[in-house]
């Protein structure tokens, strides 16, 4: 259902079986979703909107169910960028795959329901998350503790259901910042590169080597966005001279706005890719190398390269990965 720049002024009341609902460019203030009765819900824009406070009332009056694995498989889509007046995002779900926040200059407060209220599952064809808070200045630090938590949250997820194996693969998180959590990833540098040992594996059977990584780089300087490309170059070494592999991940910004718009700033980059997965051969040392390359279509049907500096990185290694079973 499009309704988008109507002259609404309250969310409007819509059938349970809707599936897409663009309310972008309206003078709502307020919206309190039950997505109980809203259980077909997919899709939810409010971009560009008057937005203020958007609360997701996960159960609505209903008692929450006494069983841990409450389903809910459905809200897919929220975009609220460029909602300039958005000040809270409350009990959002804590799988929702993509969610637009940027630009969202005034957006302090952001929280994701309880996640052991639901039972994730994937599609098989599809295992993508993108969280996107670029130029979202007012944020607090107990929301951005939040948005980092739900991105690792997303990257345990895809571990437990063994993802990496599927097609499209992909986690990419960003907000402003210039921290890297030292809970979250052990191993950081103050550049672009970094090198880590590999522990020997103790155990019986095969393992899994496992990274997510986490970059900060100033956007300032890119003269357009629209296709940022993250990239990650890494090189693992055999133990006892037996050789190195290389591998490289990339990701893209995950924005297609044809709002204009500049980065502004530090931000904080948590990613993760199938690519980041490979099995153990008697690794030793993983080296990684990272940069940011901005194609600029612009000049005739040549591309031009700008390459902005990653000023910190870090590396959560997991290797406890066994036969096929996951232990984080």
């Amino acid at each position: 259902m499009v309704l988008s720049n109507c002259p609404l002024v309250e969310f409007p009341e819509i059938p349970g079986c809707l599936r897409e609902l663009d309310l972008s460019g309206t003078q709502i203030k307020e919206a309190s979703l039950s997505l109980v009765s809203l259980s077909n819900l997919r899709d939810l824009k409010v971009s560009g909107s008057s937005i203020q406070k958007l609360e997701c009332n996960m159960f609505g009056s209903k008692e929450i169910p006494a069983s841990p694995s409450f389903r809910f498989l459905c809200f897919d889509t929220l975009a609220v960028d460029h909602c300039r007046s958005l000040k809270l995002l409350s009990e959002l779900p804590p799988y929702i795959r993509y969610l637009e926040s940027h630009g969202c200059t005034s957006l302090g407060k952001v929280s994701f329901a309880d996640h052991y209220l639901y039972d994730l599952e994937l599609e098989d064809d599809v295992s993508a998350f993108y969280m996107l808070f670029y130029n979202c200045f007012s944020l607090n630090q107990e929301s951005i503790d939040n948005i980092e938590a739900n991105a690792m949250l997303k990257f345990e997820s895809q571990l437990k259901k063994q993802s990496w194996t599927w097609e499209y693969n992909i986690l990419f998180c960003c907000f402003p910042g210039n921290t890297i959590s030292e809970n979250k990833f052990e191993h950081q540098s103050k550049s672009s590169s970094l090198v880590l040992k590999i522990a020997p594996n103790r155990c019986c059977g095969s393992r899994f080597l496992v990274f997510s990584i986490c970059l900060v780089a100033d956007l300032t300087p890119c003269h357009h966005h629209e296709s940022l490309n993250f990239i990650c170059k890494y090189q693992l070494t055999v133990a006892g001279g037996g050789g190195c592999e290389q591998f490289k991940s990339r990701w893209d910004s995950g924005t297609e706005d044809v709002i204009k718009w500049k980065f502004m700033g530090d931000h904080v980059f948590i990613l993760f890719s199938k690519h980041m997965v490979t099995k153990d051969k008697d690794y030793e040392e993983a080296s990684f190398e990272f940069y940011i390359e901005n194609p600029n279509f612009s000049v005739g049907e040549e591309i031009e390269y700008e390459y902005i500096k990653v000023e910190k990185c870090g590396v959560c290694l997991i290797d406890s990965i066994h036969d096929g079973s996951t232990q984080i």
